[in-house]
């Protein structure tokens, strides 16, 4: 989608420019995209057009990766204290998270427009921490971004990659606490992991 849109401006994008996109605030990205392409390129009008295609996708049908509701159980049985932070605006954030039915299990959600400076810094996992009265270094934080997996870990949290469409790379080996294939695998890491003892 992206690709496509970024095309009709006389663009072409590669994985890894997507990638330096990915996991952060409008405000942050934009930066970063003017940055790469010129500050002449029109990335408000490109924006628009993909989030108008995403918002159609999303509007009564948000897509799950396999195991989440088995791990939204799993945290919730150990009584654990779950936030939401997403670089996308919190509106929309709680548009999906109420269309795909999971919105009760989080007792918080920080958007990116909630912060002043997007992932890759931590300011968004601090908030959430604060917002679960819970220390950084006692949080859990799983991302599948390498922006997201940098914020986590400047933030001090015990971070853990899920990767999805950004593979991993030495970078996130070194920062990630553990990296593993999917989300119900977290639930297994969950079980070996005594948080309180790291």
């Amino acid at each position: 989608m992206l690709f496509r849109s970024a095309g009709k401006y006389g663009v072409t994008m590669t994985p890894e420019d997507v990638s330096l996109l990915r996991g952060r605030n409008y405000e942050s990205g934009r930066r970063a995209f003017l940055e790469r392409f010129g500050a002449g390129f029109p990335y408000d009008d490109m924006s628009a057009e993909v989030w108008r295609e995403v918002e159609a996708r999303l509007e009564h049908s948000v897509p799950l990766r396999p195991g989440l509701f088995e791990l939204l159980d799993a945290l919730r049985a150990r009584n654990c204290k779950m936030a939401v932070a997403s670089s996308t605006d919190s509106a929309r954030v709680l548009h999906n998270l109420e269309t795909a039915g999971v919105r009760g299990y989080f007792s918080a959600v920080i958007g990116g427009d909630q912060v002043t400076h997007s992932k890759p810094e931590p300011e968004i996992f601090l908030k959430a921490a604060a917002a679960l009265d819970t220390p950084p270094g006692l949080c859990m934080v799983l991302e599948d971004s390498y922006n997201g997996v940098r914020a986590g870990a400047a933030a001090g949290c015990f971070t853990v990659m899920v990767p999805d469409m950004d593979p991993p790379t030495p970078e996130m080996e070194r920062l990630a606490w553990a990296i593993v294939p999917g989300l119900t695998d977290v639930a297994r890491l969950l079980e070996q992991t005594d948080l309180q003892k790291r």
